[in-house]
This record gives C-alpha cells, structure tokens and sequence, in this order.
C-alpha cells in the first residue's frame, strides 16, 4: 500500500532545494543525483566535498516521518566506514547541525 502524502509535510523535492541553497552559502561543493534504471541502488541523494580537508559528503534527503531503505542505510554506513560523513536529513536544519559539528 502506498504511503500517504500529508499536505502539511513539505515535499522531499522542496527539503532538496533548500538544502542545496544551503551548501550553496556554504560554498561546499555537491551533486544531486537523479535515480534511473541504471543507477546505483542506496546512493545518497545528494553527494559532496567538504573543505577544506576533502571529506566525502553524502546526505539522504527524506520527508519526515520516512526512514531510509536497507540499500541507503548500506550507503551511508559504507561513507562513514570509509572516514566520511554521511546522515539522513529530514530539514536544512538537520544539515546546518550535522555541518556544525563537522567544523568545529
């Protein structure tokens, strides 16, 4: 049974543009990546670098009250394993926090 939409809770689309305006301020460079037939299967919503020390970015963009797929959850365990930093975020303020304590 699909999942219902509430009107009330902003679209993923909609997280996803604020959430890249946000890297935009930032001046983090990142990519959103656009799911098809042959993509692969968990990537992240929206991959980046951080300066100034290069660490691998990866953000799964969810609406809240959603949680991400075994294959996302893999993915971003396989970019924390790997030293980067990577999280699920429900709103721009989940990145503005998760951002923070990265640049400490």
């Amino acid at each position: 049974m699909p999942k219902k939409n509430n009107a009330l809770t902003p679209k993923e689309s909609d997280i996803t543009k604020q959430i890249r305006s946000y890297l935009n301020l930032m001046g983090i460079p990142h990519w959103k990546i656009w799911q098809g037939a042959m993509s692969f299967k968990g990537i992240s919503d929206i991959l980046g670098v951080l300066p100034p020390d290069g660490k691998f970015l990866a953000i799964e963009v969810k609406r809240p009250g959603r949680k991400p797929t075994e294959r996302q959850k893999q993915f971003l365990e396989q970019v924390k394993a790997a030293g980067g930093i990577a999280f699920v975020a429900y709103s721009v303020e989940d990145v503005a926090k998760k951002l923070k304590e990265h640049f400490k």
